[in-house]
């Protein structure tokens, strides 16, 4: 009996240190996305590619089936965060130094059609909602235009999307899987289908939290 109890202890102890080495890998490959572009390196938004990247982790591996996503998972992470990591690093000194300013709604909707973040393939656990954001977010950056990375929560999920402060419209949140404007409101579900998000949990619970970071 003592010994099938250590063998399970063993068992247990092994897969929480499997999660937390995933979660790692996980996590280095978001802040990566960030670092990665043009320098956007404010301290919010590598703060929220940490929290984003725990939640990626943990839906692709514990919510989803530990399992199942592991050995792909970690192996495809770790492999993208080392080398990003190495790229982000040799280019420690090379952030461009852009003067940002908030867009008229035309140049807004002109940015968007010439950026290519939209024609990016959505890959369940590699390619997901929070780097299509980091990268629509650095794109506008890169182009002189100020964005704002916009992390969206319910109780049962995280979305991310990207908001511009418009001269003559106002705040504007725009999803980056589509470039479709959306307007999300806490206390009502996120419209997943008419924002054309390519996501696996369409739900219909409520948004509890909407974290929007300049």
């Amino acid at each position: 009996m003592m010994r099938e109890l250590k063998e399970i202890a063993i068992a247990l102890i092994r897969m929480v240190l499997g999660i937390v080495v995933l979660l790692g890998a996980l996590i280095v490959l978001d802040l990566g996305v960030y670092i990665s572009f043009t320098g956007s390196t404010s301290p919010e938004k590598i703060s929220a590619a940490y929290d984003d990247g725990y939640d990626r982790g943990y839906t692709e591996t514990y919510k989803d089936s530990y399992q199942e996503a592991y050995g792909e998972a970690y192996d495809e992470g770790y492999d993208r965060g080392y080398e990003i990591g190495l790229g982000s690093g040799s280019k420690e000194g090379a952030a461009t130094l852009v003067e940002l300013h908030n867009p008229t709604y035309k140049e807004l909707l002109e940015f968007l059609a010439r950026d290519r973040t939209d024609s990016n393939l959505f890959i369940g656990g590699e390619y997901v909602c929070f780097d299509f954001a980091a990268a629509l977010n650095n794109n506008a950056e890169a182009s002189g235009i100020r964005a704002a990375y916009v992390r969206i929560r319910s109780k049962e999920w995280g979305h991310a999307v990207v908001a511009f402060e418009t001269v003559d419209r106002g705040l504007v949140f725009i999803e980056p899987q589509s470039d479709k404007e959306v307007a999300p409101v806490i206390g009502e579900p996120y419209p997943w289908q008419r924002a054309g998000a390519v996501e696996s949990r369409h739900r219909d619970d409520a948004i509890v939290e909407i974290q929007i970071i300049w």
